[in-house]
C-alpha cells in the first residue's frame, strides 16, 4: 500500500493537466523522456500507445518508471514506480484516453488513425511513491 496522501486537490490536478512525462530506463541506462496522454482514475495512470515505442520496448525490459504531472504555476506531482503492461484488447481504455483530448468530430478519425500505427497496448502506472508541491 504505497505512504503518500493524494488530497482532493491533487485529484482534481492530475484529472485536469494534459500531459504526464513518463521517464523510462533506456537499455544503456540512460533515461527515455516521453511526454503521454493519460487517464488518472483509482490512483492510476493509463497511458496508450503501440509495441513500437521506445517507452513500451523499455518497460517490457525494465517495468521500473516515474513521471511528473506539472503545471506553469508551479504545481507538480511528481510519482514512481512500476508499470503494468496490458497487450491485450484495450480498445476501451484507449477510447478513454482519447476522448479527454479529441473532440466528438475528431474523434472517430483520430481513433481509426492510431490503429493503423500498430498493435496498441496500455501501460498502466499505480505510483509506489509521489510527491507533490503547491497544492494547499
Amino acid at each position: 500500500m504505497p505512504e503518500y496522501e493524494i488530497t482532493p486537490a491533487v485529484e482534481e490536478f492530475l484529472s485536469t493537466q494534459r500531459n504526464l512525462i513518463l521517464a523510462t530506463n533506456r537499455g544503456g541506462g540512460t533515461p527515455q523522456l516521453s511526454p503521454v496522454w493519460y487517464v488518472w482514475r483509482d490512483g492510476a495512470f493509463s497511458i496508450s500507445t503501440i509495441t513500437s515505442t521506445a517507452k513500451w520496448k523499455n518497460l517490457v525490459r525494465d517495468s521500473h518508471c516515474s513521471g511528473i504531472v506539472d503545471h506553469v504555476s508551479g504545481q507538480y506531482v511528481y510519482v514512481w514506480g512500476s508499470a503494468e503492461l496490458d497487450d491485450g484488447d484495450v480498445k476501451d481504455a484507449t477510447r478513454e484516453i482519447v476522448r479527454r483530448y479529441k473532440t466528438e468530430d475528431e474523434f472517430d478519425a483520430y481513433m481509426e488513425s492510431i490503429y493503423r500505427e500498430g498493435h496498441r497496448t496500455i501501460i498502466r502506472l499505480a505510483p509506489d511513491g509521489m510527491v507533490h508541491r503547491n497544492f494547499a
